[in-house]
């Protein structure tokens, strides 16, 4: 049987740090991981902005990776900052929407500045947040059930979700996948372990130490469901 290796492996954050400094094969994986995990907070960011009149959000957030991930020692200037790198790519993008504003300027030969669109409720920050939430238990979603897959555990998985998410209860899963209830919720929590784990590997290649990963998990599970 083959065994998939998960989408984030415990050891990311370590192969963050060995591969920043690469180029070729190696540092395109890491620019797609961080595109992949990051892609949606940032759209959903700029769309909480006044700037949303500078164009279409999926092609702007493609330009911000595009220019950043291609300079040399941007991902090292973060390393060194000890920021949370959704923060250092939220502050690296607003200041991409600052000069992407300059040139428009420049371009149109306008005098005057542009004014930004009036927003009202959250802030972008918080809005970028919740999609960043969304962004990596999607993921860990998607590498959880992978893992069950490759390793014949379908039905562990299915009464994780089902349970978990739609609050189906362990006797009514334990008839319908022919188990008992005891087997049901121990099928589930072998399933929530790769969940969980697959959001602790993220985090932790976000910058989240590791004696506060559990509780930023927490954070992030209730955040999602408000």
């Amino acid at each position: 049987m083959i065994v998939k290796r998960d989408v984030f492996p415990t050891t990311r954050r370590t192969w963050i740090d060995q591969v920043m400094d690469r180029s070729g094969a190696d540092r395109s994986e890491l620019n797609r991981h961080i595109m992949s995990v990051y892609a949606a907070p940032l759209r959903a960011y700029f769309l909480g902005t006044g700037s949303r009149w500078l164009g279409d959000a999926d092609e702007i957030v493609a330009g911000f990776f595009a220019d950043r991930l291609a300079r040399e020692g941007f991902l090292r200037d973060w390393r060194r900052s000890g920021m949370r790198l959704r923060r250092w790519l939220m502050n690296a993008f607003s200041f991409y929407l600052l000069e992407l504003k300059r040139r428009h300027r420049r371009d149109q030969r306008m005098g005057d500045r542009v004014p930004d669109v009036a927003t009202s409720g959250p802030s972008p920050e918080r809005i970028a947040d919740r999609a960043f939430g969304e962004s990596i238990v999607a993921a860990a979603i998607r590498s959880g059930q992978a893992h069950c897959a490759a390793n014949d555990m379908q039905d562990h998985w299915g009464i994780f979700i089902r349970h978990t998410c739609d609050n189906v209860p362990y006797i009514e899963l334990a008839n319908d996948y022919g188990v008992s209830s005891a087997r049901a919720a121990v099928m589930a929590r072998t399933a929530g372990r790769h969940f969980r784990k697959a959001l602790r590997a993220v985090l932790v290649s976000d910058g989240t130490g590791e004696n506060e990963v559990d509780d930023e998990i927490r954070e992030l599970l209730e955040a999602v469901k408000s």
